[in-house]
């Protein structure tokens, strides 16, 4: 494994550089604990955040295999946008990578289930089986029209979920009023990363028939799904100021609807050609600006 996997090979396959991200999660979920409950456990919390860390990590490497096992474009998608094929990597050492960091993923999370007890090892498991069955097994999820939902709930709000439970174990029970809460509270992150994913699911539309992966797009068309993302990114955008209205976020969260046509004139190249290389990369960077300023609002709202 060692001659084959250095840094850069490490990079491609893991896209550690988005690891990042998952720290503003875990801004959102802190303070959401804080302005429901009053309390954050941060050591729960940062072994939340390190099980997620390296579990991402590992999704992405098996992502890249399975993808690779699956492919029926074998001369174009297997062989030149695969990272297993492009570098000519080893299979067995890539899938070896993918469940060596599953496992290390495990050893913070074994902790936090004695720390904090059975339903954040409930989580867990719901966030392995999507995780690992996203590409892998016979139907995987990533080939049907559930795969963006799938992923927006399980990134934008279990995540989030999990981290509001560990941080009030023992001060207060995890009711269904405050799992409602933070439903409503993550909503406009799920909604925009759903706007994200179906982005992603409508640029890759053509290599993804070619591969037998038949997602949300496939079903709208890419007139069709962009409709259902100016949708999304509309009602997403505007939400915190519900809440707001609701009385369960913050005013200044409400703050967060500004970027609406920020993120519109970001995006509209993508409207236009719906092309990986060219225009997706650029509701990549819109949507982030809402991902980092949703978080930051709430959690300015909730501790100052």
């Amino acid at each position: 494994m060692v001659r084959w996997l250095k840094w850069p090979v490490f990079v491609e396959l893991t896209e550690i550089y988005t690891a990042p991200l998952n720290v503003m999660w875990f801004v959102l979920g802190a303070a959401i604990a804080q302005y429901n409950v009053g309390v954050v456990n941060w050591t729960n919390v940062g072994l939340c955040l390190l099980v997620v860390f390296i579990f991402d990590l590992a999704v992405n490497v098996a992502d890249n295999y399975y993808d690779y096992q699956h492919a029926h474009d074998r001369e174009g998608y297997a062989q030149q946008t695969n990272p297993v094929g492009r570098l000519n990597l080893p299979e067995r050492g890539v899938a070896q990578l993918a469940w060596g960091l599953y496992l290390l993923a495990a050893v913070p999370g074994v902790i936090l289930v004695l720390r904090t007890g059975w339903p954040v090892a409930v989580f867990g498991a719901v966030g392995y089986a999507i995780g690992i069955f996203y590409t892998a097994g016979p139907r995987p999820i990533n080939a049907t029209p559930f795969s963006a939902a799938v992923v927006a709930l399980a990134i934008a709000f279990l995540i989030q979920l999990t981290c509001v439970y560990v941080s009030i174990y023992g001060q207060r029970p995890l009711s269904w009023t405050i799992v409602g809460v933070t439903f409503l509270l993550c909503l406009p992150i799920t909604l925009i990363f759903f706007t994200l994913q179906l982005a992603n699911d409508t640029a890759d539309r053509d290599e993804d028939i070619a591969n037998r992966r038949y997602t949300l797009a496939y079903y709208t068309g890419k007139r069709g799904a962009v409709r259902v993302i100016k949708v999304f990114l509309v009602v997403g955008s505007l939400w915190p100021l519900l809440n707001v209205i609701l009385g369960v976020a913050p005013a200044i969260t409400g703050w967060a609807a500004i970027l609406l046509p920020v993120m519109w004139r970001g995006m509209t190249p993508f409207f236009q050609r719906q092309d990986k290389q060219q225009t997706f990369m650029a509701t990549v960077k819109s949507a982030s600006l809402f991902f980092l300023a949703y978080p930051v609002l709430f959690a300015i709202g909730t501790w100052l």
